[in-house]
């Protein structure tokens, strides 16, 4: 086994929601629900009735839960698994496509990849970051100011120059997961982009992305 093959990855929480940028919601919700079925999702009778328990999904398939917030304007898919949940939202898409006739006008705003989880490699996380940020001058100046030897406990990602607020955008954390930081990393991986094709063509890649922060992390 290669060395970029033993990071393991588990995931607490995979989502994939679309935002739409029309003025109203540009699909017939109570119809979606109704028809959700023909694609494997269970809907509850409250749920057909108009009846949303708040933070509830919408119907279920499998550990698919299908996510709809007219007040937001957003319609998307949560699992636990990336592969699943982007196969998901691109059958959900075809669907409301086919069946919904929505707008010509349907226009989407962004697609939002958002996941969480754990990851293991065989190394330290702690030991790791405090070797990554050693040579670091300006946080050895911080420490000066405190008078304590200090490190990063982790990275965070963005775009430099870019206000969080818009369609573009990416945050990626990696830190070592507090209860085990001897063992494990904690990481969330947040991708936006109105390019769907695009940004789900580039998240269908996050393990090897997160496989090689890491990996670089620890070689430092």
């Amino acid at each position: 086994m290669s060395d970029a093959e033993q990071v393991e990855f588990t995931w607490q929480s995979v989502s994939v929601i679309q935002r739409f940028s029309s003025v109203l919601y540009p699909l017939d919700t109570y119809e979606l629900l109704r028809q959700a079925p023909t694609i494997g999702y269970v809907v509850s009778d409250l749920v057909l009735r108009g009846i949303m328990e708040a933070g509830k999904p919408a119907a279920q398939k499998g550990d698919i839960e299908l996510l709809v917030n007219q007040d937001n304007k957003t319609l998307g898919v949560k699992g636990r698994d990336v592969d699943e949940a982007i196969t998901a939202f691109k059958e959900l898409q075809a669907f409301y496509i086919e069946r919904l006739d929505p707008s010509p006008g349907l226009a989407t705003q962004y697609v939002e990849f958002d996941g969480q989880g754990w990851a293991k490699s065989g190394h330290n996380p702690t030991t790791a970051f405090a070797s990554f940020w050693s040579d670091f001058v300006p946080l050895q100046d911080l420490g000066s100011a405190l008078g304590e030897d200090v490190s990063h406990f982790g990275i965070e990602l963005v775009p430099p120059n870019r206000d969080p607020n818009t369609a573009e955008w990416f945050h990626i954390t990696i830190n070592p997961f507090v209860p085990s930081a001897a063992k494990r990393y904690v990481f969330r991986f947040l991708w936006r982009d109105p390019d769907v094709e695009g940004m789900l063509s580039k998240v269908a890649h996050t393990e090897d992305i997160l496989r090689k922060l890491i990996r670089k992390i620890e070689r430092s």
